[in-house]
C-alpha cells in the first residue's frame, strides 16, 4: 500500500476510535473510502445496521418472556462487491485486520469478528447456493463486547450486505431466524431473538415490546420528557462464549423439567411462584433464574404501563429492581456495574439504572433528567475513575429506527 494510502488508512483508523464517529453519513463515507483503499474499486453497495438497547427483560427471550429493546444510533456499516473469486474477504476497519474466507467448511478462528464472518457466509453460500465470494469492509461506532449488540449488528450487516449483492430475497423475520441461528453457531450460545428483533424491527422513536411466547410485537411511543436514557460504558468487556451465559440458559430449562414433571404445564409462561416453591429447597440455583424471569415479565408488563403515564420516578424504580435481581438471582453484574449503579443512587437527577445486554461486564442504562446530564457525566467519570482507574465512556443515545438498506453505491 502506498505512503498516501497509509496515511488516509491511519487517518482513518483514528477516527474511528472510540465515540467519534457520531452520524451515518460520516459513518458510511469512512467504510466507503476504507473498502475503495482496500480493494480499489467503488462498493456495489453499502448496508448500515444499528445497535440496540434493551430497556427492561433481561435474559427472557429464550425463556418465553417479555422484553422491550429498541435501536439506537451506532452502527454497523458494511461495503461490499463481487470478488470474482469462490472465496470472500472481509475488511474490518475497527481491528485493521482482514479475514480470507474460503468456499469450504468455516475454519475456526481465534479472532471472534472473523469468526461470526466466516460462519455468516458458510450458511448463506450453503443454504441459497451462492457460488461467488465477495470483498466487504466493516466498520462501527458500537462499542465492542459490552451490551448492545455488537456481535448481532456485525452479523445482520454482514448478512444483509451479501443478500443485497446476490439477490437473495429475505423478509424481516426470517432475516432475524438467520442471524440467530448463525450467531448461536459461531459463538456456541443459544442465544433468543431480542438482539435481532430489536435491531431489525425497530420503529423510530418508540420501544417494542416482544412476547416471545408468540413474537408478537406492540410499539409503544416514546414520550418522556424532560429525561434522556444514557449508557455507560464500564470498560470491563465480556464474550459470551467464555462466560456463563450458556450455564443461564440451562439453568431456566433444568428448572422448567422440574416443574414440568411435577405440574401439568407445558412451558415457562405457564410458571408461578407457587410452583417455585418445589425448586427452593433442593434446587436453589434454578429457583433463583426462575424467579427472576417470573418477576421480570410482570417488569415488562408495568414499564409499558408507566411509561404511557410517563410516571419517571416509577420507571426508575423499575430499572433498579432489575438490576438488583440480575445481580443477586440471575447473576450476571460485575463489580464495576454495580458500583457505578451504587454510586448514581446519590445523584441528583438519576432516576434509576442497571446493567444491560448478557451481562458480566459491559454497559448499564440510566435515566437521567435533561438539564443534569454533563454533571452526571462528570460525577461519573470523577467517582469511577477513582474508584477503577478508568474514566468510562458515557453515550446519550437516541432512537433512529430499526434496519437501514442503503442505496447502491452510496
Amino acid at each position: 500500500m502506498c505512503l498516501l494510502k497509509l496515511s488516509i488508512m491511519k487517518k482513518i483508523m483514528l477516527q474511528t476510535e472510540g465515540m467519534e464517529i457520531s452520524n451515518r453519513e460520516q459513518l458510511i463515507n469512512q467504510i466507503s473510502v476504507a473498502f475503495n483503499l482496500q480493494f480499489g474499486n467503488e462498493p456495489d453497495n453499502i448496508t448500515l445496521t444499528p445497535g440496540r438497547i434493551n430497556i427492561i427483560g433481561e435474559h427472557t427471550d429464550y425463556n418465553d418472556g417479555l422484553a422491550m429493546p429498541a435501536a439506537i444510533d451506532r452502527w454497523i456499516c458494511t461495503a461490499v462487491c463481487r470478488s470474482n473469486s469462490a472465496s470472500s474477504t472481509i475488511y474490518s476497519l475497527n481491528y485493521n485486520e482482514s479475514a480470507v474466507i474460503t468456499p469450504h467448511a468455516p475454519g475456526k478462528f481465534q479472532d471472534i469478528w472473523k469468526q461470526l464472518a466466516s460462519v455468516s457466509i458458510h450458511v448463506l453460500i450453503t443454504e441459497f447456493g451462492i457460488k461467488e465470494g465477495a470483498n466487504m469492509t466493516v466498520g462501527g461506532n458500537i462499542p465492542i463486547g459490552c451490551g448492545l449488540s455488537s456481535s448481532s449488528a456485525f452479523i445482520i450487516s454482514i448478512t444483509q450486505a451479501f443478500c443485497k449483492l446476490f439477490s437473495i430475497q429475505m423478509e424481516d423475520l426470517q432475516l432475524a431466524h438467520v442471524c440467530q441461528k448463525i450467531e448461536n453457531r459461531a459463538l456456541g450460545t443459544a442465544g433468543g431473538l431480542l438482539d435481532q428483533y430489536g435491531i431489525i424491527l425497530s420503529k423510530k422513536n418508540h420501544f417494542m415490546m416482544i412476547d416471545f411466547q408468540d413474537n408478537s410485537i406492540e410499539y409503544l411511543p416514546l414520550s418522556l420528557n424532560g429525561c434522556s436514557w444514557l449508557v455507560v460504558n464500564s470498560g470491563i468487556n465480556r464474550e459470551l462464549s467464555e462466560s456463563e451465559y450458556i450455564y443461564r440458559v440451562k439453568e431456566c430449562r433444568d428448572g422448567l423439567e422440574i416443574l414440568k414433571s411435577r405440574f401439568n404445564i407445558t412451558g415457562f409462561r405457564d410458571i408461578d411462584k407457587n410452583m417455585l416453591l418445589e425448586l427452593e429447597s433442593a434446587h436453589k440455583i434454578s429457583h433463583k433464574r426462575l424467579r427472576h424471569l417470573l418477576d421480570e415479565n410482570n417488569r415488562v408488563k408495568e414499564m409499558k404501563v408507566q411509561l404511557k403515564k410517563g410516571n419517571k420516578k416509577r420507571i426508575g424504580k423499575i430499572l433498579q429492581e432489575s438490576h438488583e435481581s440480575l445481580r443477586s438471582l440471575y447473576h450476571v453484574s460485575c463489580e464495576e456495574i454495580d458500583y457505578i449503579v451504587q454510586l448514581s443512587e446519590s445523584f441528583d437527577g438519576w432516576y434509576g439504572g442497571r446493567i444491560i445486554g448478557g451481562g458480566f461486564g459491559g454497559c448499564s442504562l440510566h435515566l437521567i433528567a435533561d438539564n443534569m446530564i454533563e454533571k452526571y457525566r462528570e460525577y461519573i467519570r470523577k467517582g469511577f475513575g477513582k474508584e477503577h482507574g478508568i474514566k468510562p465512556d458515557i453515550l446519550e443515545v437516541q432512537f433512529p429506527g430499526g434496519l437501514s438498506r442503503t442505496n447502491d453505491k452510496c
